[in-house]
């Protein structure tokens, strides 16, 4: 392997994982608390809409960023609400919500899209990139580092584990379970809605019907083999993102194959890389619904 060759790879790995970074944190957080956070990929899939509708009709990719951020802090509201709150079953609820968001998403997107044809063009290069890395790829792995911290070396960090390991526990500590859960989670969902927008503002630079195409189930697999850990979740979202970079150079160089097959190598990675992983111990508290005794 060249030095030439290389040093594109390398960058492709990264920009591919950072959507999934955003994501797996995402989870991470929210499943730390004790809430499945099944309705990533949903959320993932309308911030990318956000965060491309907000570049294309104000013109400028910060504006679509913050886009993303509000539509994945309200859906994250509403989920808070449906899932903790009254509460229903975390993972039907998240399922359900991920097959609203594929219709809602190409429906509001072909609405947009007789408004404004440029909402189906490709949208202007991001600025503000050093060294070939964008501002979502830098943001990610700062993220990265922060969450771990956050969530390991400080009291806040240690409540919320709390929360996800036995909630009366927690309760009986002092901590209001269900509104601070429910913070988190849409605090976890507007992450999500961030890796979204990184995935069409940051890299694609375009939107169509269901363009997450299962990456937030990835994150929830780099979540898994993580161990939720934010570090090891990030890593796993970096071979999982060498996957996809290699996909796409082995399409480029490949003659006389369906593309289809090149395409499977991130998903098939995955499958690989969830088995031999093995089982991981989640936190204790995690998918049970909080009643207070």
């Amino acid at each position: 392997m060249s030095e030439g060759w290389l040093a594109p790879f390398l960058l492709a790995t990264l920009r591919a994982a950072t959507p999934l970074i955003f994501c797996a944190l995402s989870v991470v957080l929210a499943e730390r608390a004790g809430v499945i956070h099944i309705g990533v990929e949903g959320v993932m899939l309308a911030g990318a809409l956000a965060g491309l509708l907000g570049v294309v009709f104000w013109g400028d990719a910060y504006v679509g960023i913050l886009f993303s951020l509000l539509v994945g802090l309200i859906l994250g509201l509403l989920l808070a609400l449906i899932t903790v709150y009254l509460p229903s079953d975390q993972v039907v609820t998240g399922i359900v919500f991920n097959i609203f968001s594929l219709g809602v998403t190409s429906f509001i997107f072909r609405l947009a899209a007789e408004k404004n044809a440029a909402v189906q063009a490709l949208i202007p290069v991001m600025p503000g990139s050093v060294f070939g890395l964008s501002p979502f790829m830098v943001l990610a792995l700062v993220l990265t580092v922060f969450m771990w911290w956050f969530m390991f070396r400080t009291g806040p960090g240690l409540k919320i584990r709390s929360m996800g390991e036995d909630a009366h526990a927690a309760h009986a500590a002092g901590i209001n379970v269900v509104i601070t859960r429910m913070l988190i989670l849409t605090a976890a969902a507007a992450l999500s809605a961030l890796g979204g927008a990184a995935l069409t503002i940051g890299w694609v630079r375009s939107f169509t019907d269901n363009i997450t195409l299962g990456r937030g189930f990835i994150a929830l697999a780099a979540a898994y083999c993580g161990r939720w850990n934010p570090l090891l979740a990030t890593a796993a979202c970096i071979l999982f993102g060498a996957g996809e970079a290699l996909a796409f150079r082995a399409q480029a160089a490949g003659e006389g194959l369906n593309p289809h097959y090149f395409l499977m190598i991130p998903y098939l990675l995955t499958l690989l890389v969830v088995a031999v992983a093995g089982k991981g111990r989640a936190p204790a508290d995690v998918g049970r619904p909080y009643v207070r005794r």
